[in-house]
């Protein structure tokens, strides 16, 4: 699994990686992108929630989201991860918004 660094340091508990992957969305580009699963895993969240908020959201399929048919779970950009963790209004969520935003704003360090 490719867990990318948010903070500056070297040292990084498990509390400071992201379960970000790659995956093919719009097209023939590869995104960067979250798991709705890890996505529930990291925020404390059921799956239940995050597909509720998921579907109550006005994510365009094949822009914003795919479902990846090998493991049976949809994928999110990192904006619709955002979007799904503003939506979840807790300090968990915030905290992961925040933290997708510091990785956006860094780029890739490991």
């Amino acid at each position: 699994m490719n867990k990318y660094i948010t903070t500056g340091s070297n040292e990084c508990s498990e509390d400071k990686k992201l379960p970000i992957k790659r995956y093919m969305l719009a097209g023939r580009r590869r995104r960067v992108v979250i798991y709705t699963k890890d996505l529930a895993n990291i925020s404390n969240l059921s799956e239940s929630t995050i597909n509720t908020l998921h579907k109550k959201s006005q994510l365009r399929k094949g822009q914003d989201w795919a479902f990846n048919p090998d493991k049976s779970d949809f994928v999110l950009s990192l904006s619709s991860a955002q979007a799904i963790m503003v939506m979840a209004d807790t300090d968990k969520s915030w905290d992961i918004h925040h933290r997708i935003s510091d990785f956006i704003q860094q780029g890739f360090k490991k």
